[in-house]
């Protein structure tokens, strides 16, 4: 049995923060997540997921906005894992990386015995240059014969063969796992003006074949949804900067405890509780 049927694991989490310092709910991004901070310190959070689209801006500003709101999220006294959102990518991903600490768009990590897998959903997309023949031919047919909204994008070949590579060992670990991606993997989690991952059909396909997925957590719809897809909970959160009064509503707590699931406003209201058994 994995060591999360035995331990409960207290995380914050938030998505779509959108930062724009120009925009009234921007000038208050700062005070809602120093509440959102302050709550997640109480519940004892032990770190915190950022689902992407921390910016709104483009241009010139977009870096100074990154840095900005990258500063108020690391007031947290502990780990703050990011996941890039198709706005954070106009500052290039070069250049996101290095603001952000990271090696790669895509990275796993564990905590209490579940594994976390990150997932780049922008890495064949209008932002990135394709780094195989493979990944080019995905780009063309999705932009010309698609023609799939330009601000979403797909994972590629060396992305889904190291997805593969570390289902298998998770599964051969006996860890539960819960995958975490900007942009939505099910048509039934957003719309079409959002969008969703261009591949998502072959990704979640690969998902299915591993009875240790437990949940696929996402934003970029903005509103709150949730379906269930062969056993797997595919979670899309309501956005942080969305909220006209941008207060800590939705910087969300999520608990997992054996086989449930809770995700928890900072006002204690119960948004989800499901069983990802």
């Amino acid at each position: 049995m994995s060591e999360m049927d035995n331990k409960t694991l207290w995380f914050g989490i938030v998505t779509d923060i959108h930062y724009n310092p120009e925009t009234e709910t921007g000038n208050s991004t700062e005070t809602g997540l120093a509440r959102g901070i302050e709550q997640w310190m109480q519940e004892g959070a032990e770190f915190v997921i950022q689902l992407g689209d921390l910016i709104s801006r483009e241009g010139p500003e977009a870096e100074a906005d990154l840095i900005a709101v990258r500063d108020m999220l690391a007031r947290f006294p502990g780990k703050v894992y990011h996941i890039a959102g198709n706005h954070c990518l106009t500052v290039s991903p070069e250049r996101y990386k290095a603001i952000m600490g990271l090696e790669s768009l895509y990275y796993t990590f564990a905590q209490h015995g579940t594994r976390f897998i990150a997932l780049d959903g922008m890495e064949v997309s209008a932002v990135n240059e394709p780094q195989t023949e493979a990944d080019r031919h995905l780009l063309e047919y999705y932009r010309d014969a698609v023609k799939a909204p330009f601000y979403c994008g797909a994972i590629g070949a060396r992305q889904l063969e190291w997805l593969v590579n570390e289902l298998d060992l998770a599964l051969k670990n006996e860890e539960p796992v819960i995958i975490l991606s900007h942009l939505p993997l099910l048509e039934e989690t957003t719309d079409e003006k959002h969008g969703l991952l261009w591949n998502h059909e072959e990704v979640v396909a690969i998902l299915s074949r591993y009875p240790n997925v437990r949940a696929v957590l996402s934003g970029h719809y903005h509103s709150a949804k949730q379906a269930v897809r062969g056993g797997v909970q595919f979670v899309v959160l309501a956005a942080f900067g969305d909220k006209g009064e941008c207060h800590n509503k939705y910087c969300l707590i999520m608990e997992l405890s054996g086989h449930r699931l809770v995700i928890r406003s900072s006002a204690g209201q119960v948004l989800l509780d499901v069983d990802i058994a």
